[in-house]
């Protein structure tokens, strides 16, 4: 990506929603209104590792609210990667896929075995198909989908983290508060797992509230 922290919100690609349609199946979407034999360069094209920040208004115009409602925050142009077993849905967590360069800017709806979700990358924001480049929301109000039976107690306002749930429910959220005196190993993995802060009370097996992702809770730059 540039070495800039984020483009400028008027050189997005031909986006009309941000949370609609499958992603895109050729990196920045095709090139428009340029003759096949001139060298040029769609200015507005977008590229893995772009980002973007934007304002309550603007996220709102990039909204297709049938699906739900984005609010401002930090988002970034990722390739989903092809060969997944889960799916990249909407509100899932997804993950850098270290198998690949750095620079691809990757990410994954599956859990890594290894490190399970320590490599979070960011929510997606609408269903992507397997192998599409499209935006991830990385900080912000995002609406997330919960675990089916939460660890702790959902409150208003509680802390929410990455489930690491594995292969039978990848990419969820869970609550935690309440649910026992943890080990010093257990808090350990509830600082390299936590995603945010509730805006409401969670409701588990769905999208029910957003939760506010801190900024830069990433590892790509």
């Amino acid at each position: 990506m540039p070495s800039s922290w984020s483009k400028q919100a008027q050189q997005l690609g031909p986006v009309r929603y941000f949370n609609a349609g499958a992603g895109m199946s050729v990196i920045g979407g095709e090139i428009t209104g340029v003759p096949s034999n001139v060298g040029a360069n769609q200015g507005g094209q977008d590229r893995p590792g772009d980002r973007i920040i934007i304002g309550e208004e603007d996220a709102l115009a990039l909204s297709d609210t049938s699906i739900g409602t984005l609010y401002g925050g930090l988002y970034q142009y990722v390739t989903t990667k092809s060969g997944a077993v889960a799916a990249a849905t909407r509100g899932k967590a997804c993950f850098w896929d270290t198998a690949v360069a750095n620079k691809l800017f990757q990410v994954t709806p599956d859990e890594s075995g290894a490190q399970g979700v320590a490599m979070f990358a960011g929510v997606y924001i609408n269903t992507l198909t397997a192998g599409n480049s499209w935006w991830i929301q990385q900080a912000g109000k995002v609406f997330v989908r919960m675990k089916a039976v939460f660890t702790g107690i959902p409150a208003n306002g509680c802390a929410v983290y990455l489930a690491e749930a594995g292969a039978g429910e990848p990419g969820v959220f869970d609550v935690l508060d309440g649910g026992g005196n943890p080990s010093f190993t257990q808090v350990g993995s509830m600082l390299k797992n936590y995603a945010g802060v509730a805006e409401g009370v969670p409701v588990a097996a769905g999208i029910g509230i957003p939760i506010n992702i801190p900024l830069c809770r990433n590892f790509r730059w």
